[in-house]
């Protein structure tokens, strides 16, 4: 069976419906632990429908990583037009750092579950690293004339993303940590 894009509305709205499933089902029961039919299922929809817009579950994994990368802005609740208000690198960094670690907080157990999988599938892992380097594509010409001035900013940037990342982390385990303790 050929997978279409959707042309309709409606079919667009199902495939969108579809995905936020997929990540929600992930993020409750684990990648390996759910089926097409149980995301389906979460739609209101047959499995036979799933598979119109889907080959399988990976596929649908991979669309639903996509699709949540390029409406960033409205999971997160931020904008990235401000990023051209900051001077300094540093005053940007810390506000991404935000952004970071409250995204990272509101969707912990599917960032964990993504996290995992990126180290075992060489398909999320081609997927994350594309995002990436997009995500450093749209961040280079939203950033101030005096930023954009900065040797190397480029690669600034995809450093600056991978410790902002690993920054959020150790925010949540150190928040772990401490809700531990208090036990």
């Amino acid at each position: 069976m050929e997978n279409k894009t959707p042309l309709t509305k409606k079919a667009v709205e199902t495939r969108q419906r579809l995905l936020m499933a997929t990540i929600e089902q992930v993020a409750k029961q684990g990648y390996h632990n759910i089926t097409v039919d149980e995301i389906a299922k979460a739609c209101g929809m047959s499995t036979g429908s799933a598979y119109r817009y889907f080959k399988n579950k990976k596929e649908m994994l991979l669309a639903a990583i996509e699709y949540c990368y390029t409406n960033i802005q409205m999971f997160s609740g931020t904008e990235d037009k401000r990023l051209a208000e900051f001077d300094t690198l540093e005053a940007m960094l810390e506000y991404v750092l935000q952004q970071f670690y409250q995204l990272h907080k509101k969707y912990y157990a599917i960032h964990e579950e993504l996290e995992s999988l990126r180290h075992i599938d060489a398909d999320i892992r081609e997927l994350y690293e594309k995002i990436q380097w997009n995500a450093v594509d749209a961040l280079l010409p939203k950033c101030s004339a005096q930023l954009g001035a900065l040797p190397n900013l480029r690669e600034r940037l995809y450093v600056a993303i991978g410790i902002l990342e690993n920054c959020a982390h150790m925010q949540m385990d150190d928040a772990m940590c401490k809700a531990l303790d208090m036990e």
